[in-house]
């Protein structure tokens, strides 16, 4: 090696030593000081992550609008779940018939509870004298089975007559595949179990981090993104695994993710989050459809066991893209334009998908609601869902709502329209006036 290359290397690994010294001074000095104390972002043991808590208490709690910036206020009561009825009258069944709701941010709507369908459910039934109390659990990004592990605190304690879970089939079959800060169902020789989460970016429960160095370093990789990146590829390599391909695949649809981002939406990757990103991850991991819908059978088997006295109710969400039908909008075809799939093909992968969930449904002794149809009879998806982050909007709540309050007034008239598998028909008490 020529002398100035010797030179420059040892001058190098001295550096590197006298640096790696000073960080380890001053990290020995703030430890031993208590300053500057490192944040934890704990994840929920059980769930992921949860977007309230219990507090013992009713409160008024508020979200942001992400479109317009508005501050919006709606009730949860003490376990957290968005309702304006007490604990104690779910528990006690002076609400009525005591009704469960889960899903993702598509039930998490940023709306004041009665602008919402689980809100506007109980409005129905109550504007016809049937006494009822709807309450729901949701966050954004929940997969399925999330949203039911959810419920499950408060199914136990309320022991409601009916369980809605809302399917959004824009990215819930997807969804289900993700390991990442969520539990999540791995196969075995006996069917599917549930697997703690994979902490990628929340901290494990019960961690206890000290050193304020390496805290500084992994907040400048969040600032920077290069921890995000280095997270998802990480993430993607072993969802890839699992569907047999390989680090090629995971770059072809990181790259195609890239391409489905529009600075027209409310955020560069609103139309990928809440649709393409499914298809893209479809097109480029061809087994993981099929292991998708797999899974879901698996978590309507497995709450229908759980649950063998409820009657479960699936309500799929369909996307903006699949109540359009048609490539007429301009921003979500040139989106998909950059892809190697076509407006169609995504129409036809989600219909398919809300299929293959309606004979799941039926399978697993689930009543079904088909919002899609009652969606499309509208007319005019512009004004179903908003153009910022493309969920529903209190128009599309409001036919949703009517669907399923269309259900659980039938399970006090019609013993007929019930299925098998859930409770004898029940008499509604009249609402209270």
């Amino acid at each position: 090696m020529p002398t100035r290359w010797r030179s420059f290397a040892t001058n190098l690994i001295l550096l590197s030593v006298v640096t790696t010294l000073t960080l380890v001074v001053i990290d020995i000095v703030l430890i031993t000081t208590g300053l500057f104390p490192p944040v934890v972002d704990e994840g929920h043991p059980s769930v992921g992550w949860v977007g309230a808590l219990p507090t013992g208490e009713r409160v008024n709690a508020l979200c942001i609008e992400p479109a317009t910036g508005s501050i919006i206020r709606f009730p949860r009561n003490e376990d957290g779940v968005r309702t304006a009825h007490p604990r104690a009258a779910f528990i006690d069944g002076s609400v009525g018939l005591r009704v469960a709701v889960g899903g993702d941010s598509h039930t998490e709507v940023c709306a004041p509870n009665e602008e919402v369908h689980f809100g506007m459910t109980e409005a129905m039934l109550r504007s016809e004298g049937i006494a009822a109390g709807v309450y729901a659990f949701g966050a954004g990004k929940y997969s399925p089975l999330q949203a039911y592990l959810a419920l499950v605190p408060t199914l136990d304690a309320y022991t409601p007559e009916v369980m809605i879970l809302n399917v959004y089939t824009g990215n819930d079959f997807y969804d289900m595949l993700r390991i990442d800060d969520r539990p999540h169902f791995v196969a075995t020789d006996t069917g599917y179990v549930i697997a703690p989460p994979v902490w990628y970016q929340s901290d494990p429960p019960g961690v206890r981090r000290v050193s304020r160095v390496l805290h500084v370093f992994r907040v400048l990789s969040d600032v920077t993104g290069a921890r995000r990146v280095w997270v998802r590829v990480r993430y993607l390599q072993d969802v890839a695994r699992e569907q047999g391909r390989g680090l090629r695949a995971v770059i072809g649809y990181m790259a195609d993710l890239r391409k489905a981002s529009v600075p027209e939406a409310g955020y560069p990757q609103a139309l990928a989050a809440q649709f393409l990103n499914q298809q893209i991850f479809f097109h480029h991991f061809p087994g993981s459809e099929r292991e998708g819908q797999r899974r879901l059978d698996a978590l309507l088997a497995r709450v229908r066991v759980e649950r063998p006295g409820m009657t479960l109710v699936m309500s799929p969400i369909p996307s903006y893209q699949l109540v359009l039908g048609k490539p007429t909008d301009s921003v979500l075809t040139r989106a998909i334009g950059r892809l190697p799939m076509t407006f169609e093909d995504g129409v036809a992968l989600e219909e398919r998908l809300y299929q293959e969930l309606r004979a799941s449904a039926t399978v697993a002794g689930w009543i079904f609601v088909d919002n899609l149809a009652a969606l499309r009879d509208a007319g005019d998806p512009a004004t179903l869902y908003n153009h910022f982050d493309y969920h529903i909007e209190p128009r599309a709540s409001r036919i949703i709502a009517a669907q399923q309050a269309a259900v659980l007034r039938s399970l006090a008239s019609t013993p007929a329209a019930r299925i098998s598998g859930g409770p004898p028909p029940r008499s509604l008490p009249p609402a209270t006036r």
